[in-house]
């Protein structure tokens, strides 16, 4: 059992579903972390998986004394997120997707942070892709990796942001602002995004600023799933229809229109350079903004028919 006795610094919150395949080796880079394992513990939260992950994680739990098990019965990732705040018993809290990696250094990289700028609450780290087999010669090269170069700074809010899979809070803020929306974010195979930015955003305007810290990183799987031209622009439309709510933004139903128009000039446009690149890679570029935009109008359109239902 893990003994939190002295200075607990961090907590490591691992949230699965059903990725028994991949957990493994995301829970192994771990528990070779080169911080001292008194310093930060891991907390799986199981969030009802039905295939082999429950074992896998609890085999970790009883090899190593600073990993626990939590099962959170109630579906979707804001919800397992969360619990695992709740349960934590370190003074931060780390967030690691379960189909990622951590280099070695990684959690002595966030407390060596933490120790040397204490007046930062949020920051995240940067991240590469990886696969399991060769993607396709179309395949963006930027998918599925973040890097914003190698200055320790406050990331510019609307421009760019951390991502969820590799994102720091001091404990303390999250139920000051009322952790992750169970409105947003992925929901058993229901995939949905949004749920971190929506809370960076809350708490921007509350007053903290959120760092980019380029020492905190992390390696991330494109799954095959993902390197799919049907995905990536269906991601753009999930992106385009949950973009009110993450921003908490209502546009009229002419703003809706005008930007799908000027998107779809854009990309018209982009295909006079395609000779640059792969012409499936031009797709991409052309039709994920444009498939955004008509998100939002269909989540306009479905806002709209729910407020006359409620009347």
């Amino acid at each position: 059992m893990f003994d939190p006795s002295g200075s607990l610094t961090l907590s490591v919150v691992v949230c699965t579903y059903n990725r028994s395949d991949i957990l493994g080796s995301c829970l192994q880079s771990l528990a070779a972390q080169k911080a001292e394992p008194e310093k930060f513990e891991v907390v799986v939260v199981d969030n009802n998986s039905t295939d082999r992950t429950s074992e896998i994680a609890t085999s970790f739990a009883e090899q190593f004394r600073n990993f626990r098990v939590i099962s959170e019965p109630k579906q979707g990732l804001s919800n397992a997120r969360n619990r695992g705040w709740l349960e934590a018993r370190g003074d931060y809290v780390a967030y690691i997707d379960d189909d990622a990696i951590a280099y070695e250094g990684w959690v002595s990289a966030i407390c060596d942070f933490v120790g040397r700028r204490p007046e930062v609450g949020v920051f995240g780290g940067p991240f590469d892709g990886f696969y399991l087999s060769d993607p396709p010669g179309w395949f963006p090269p930027e998918y599925g990796s973040l890097d914003m170069g190698s200055e320790e700074r406050p990331i510019a809010i609307g421009k760019e942001w951390i991502i969820g899979l590799n994102m720091v809070f001091r404990k303390e803020l999250l139920p000051r602002f009322g952790g992750f929306s169970d409105k947003l974010g992925m929901n058993g195979t229901t995939t949905a995004f949004g749920e971190e930015i929506n809370l960076f955003l809350l708490m921007h305007e509350g007053g903290e600023q959120i760092y980019y810290v380029p020492s905190v990183r992390v390696r991330h799987l494109v799954r095959p799933e993902k390197t799919s031209l049907f995905y990536l622009i269906s991601a753009g439309y999930l992106s385009g229809r949950n973009h009110g709510l993450t921003f908490r933004v209502e546009r009229s139903l002419r703003e809706i229109l005008a930007s799908l128009l000027f998107t779809g000039v854009k990309g018209v446009l982009l295909f006079g350079t395609a000779w640059r690149r792969p012409f499936k890679r031009t797709l991409y570029y052309a039709l994920s903004p444009l498939a955004g935009e008509l998100g939002a109008l269909m989540e306009y359109c479905s806002d709209r028919r729910s407020r006359k239902a409620v009347q």
